[in-house]
């Protein structure tokens, strides 16, 4: 979970069918603590503080360091 977008449209989508969400489950929240639904109560396995950078000022992009790595298939 990072912004919680997409759980927030499928909340949404629960309940235009007439649903009640009770809860959100999730594995990780890479939030900082800062996603919000409401009314409805989440609960994460793990709690994690992901560092972020804005582009002028992310170390991989300032040294031009590709953000991807090719896997073991070199695909």
């Amino acid at each position: 979970m990072t912004t919680g977008g997409s759980v927030k449209e499928v909340i949404d989508v629960v309940r235009a069918a007439g649903g009640v969400p009770v809860a959100v489950g999730m594995l990780v929240d890479r939030s900082g603590g800062k996603v919000d639904f409401g009314d409805v109560p989440y609960q994460a396995l793990l709690h994690l503080d992901v560092i972020t950078y804005p582009p002028d000022a992310c170390p991989l992009c300032v040294n031009k360091i590709p953000m991807t790595k090719r896997g073991r298939t070199g695909k």
